[in-house]
């Protein structure tokens, strides 16, 4: 079973990290989203707590949603609400697809890059990956203790690294200096994340106005997979926008998750 935490009451909510965060990513706004549901936040397999991806992965996102998939089913769960960010956000719009989910809200999701830009972000985790494995944790603290640090490590992800508490930084930049078994694999593999069909539910995405990992032009290609999803600008955030605006972000999960209850 997935590593996963869970709070509050109602309507089940699951929240979906990226590539090689972990479910604390979430934290900054489960408070808010537990006042209306019950909040399961999971560690995608090979992230962390979770065990290693299965021994024949083979990188595409279709295995990751199965996984989530079957959570649902070992904890009995009804149909839940999804939300997820970037990977995670392709996990949740595929699980809306396929009519595993009762509503989707997608945070900067994965999957609608163009060649290029696809093989932007593949440089940009790399790269990142590369420079941190050769750094101890002690280095990294303090590199990220000082704002041109932050700034520095933290710009592709968020917009704000100056308001970003140090300590947790670092510890969510451990799936990139110690990337799990599978993480080479899906980089390899970013043209093996389906793109997901339309769907019947209400579906959300909130993109960072100032996303510097995948950038909000990917809305237009978005825009003519799924037709029918409603698009927001959300300003002044980045890849990871609980990161910056917690508040905006729990309102645009719920609010979706509203629509679905109407």
């Amino acid at each position: 079973m997935l590593a996963h935490s869970r709070t509050g009451s109602g309507e089940p909510l699951l929240l979906i990290h990226g590539i090689t965060h972990r479910r604390q990513a979430w934290d900054t706004v489960t408070a808010a989203l537990a006042k209306e549901h019950e909040v399961i936040a999971v560690d995608l397999p090979g992230h962390g707590e979770s065990d290693d991806v299965a021994p024949d992965f083979d990188g595409s996102s279709a295995p990751l949603v199965e996984a989530v998939e079957g959570l649902v089913t070992d904890l009995g769960l009804p149909t839940p609400h999804v939300a997820g960010n970037s990977l995670g956000g392709l996990i949740a719009l595929e699980m809306a697809a396929r009519g595993t989910a009762v509503s989707a809200t997608a945070l900067s999701p994965a999957g609608f890059w163009s060649p290029v830009g696809q093989a932007y972000a593949r440089a940009v985790l790399g790269g990142a990956s590369a420079l941190l494995r050769r750094w101890p944790r002690e280095r990294l603290d303090r590199v990220l203790a000082t704002g041109v640090g932050r700034a520095a490590l933290l710009g592709a992800l968020v917009a704000h690294p100056g308001r970003q508490d140090p300590a947790v930084m670092a510890d969510d930049l451990q799936g990139l200096a110690h990337p799990r078994e599978g993480f080479t694999t899906m980089l390899a593999a970013f043209d093996r994340w389906t793109v997901p069909q339309r769907s019947s539910v209400p579906t959300m995405v909130g993109w960072g106005s100032r996303d510097m990992l995948l950038p909000r032009a990917q809305i237009r290609r978005l825009r003519r997979a799924l037709p029918d999803a409603r698009v927001v600008v959300l300003p002044g955030c980045g890849h990871v926008p609980m990161a910056d605006d917690p508040e905006l972000t729990a309102e645009l999960i719920l609010g979706n998750a509203r629509v679905a209850r109407a």
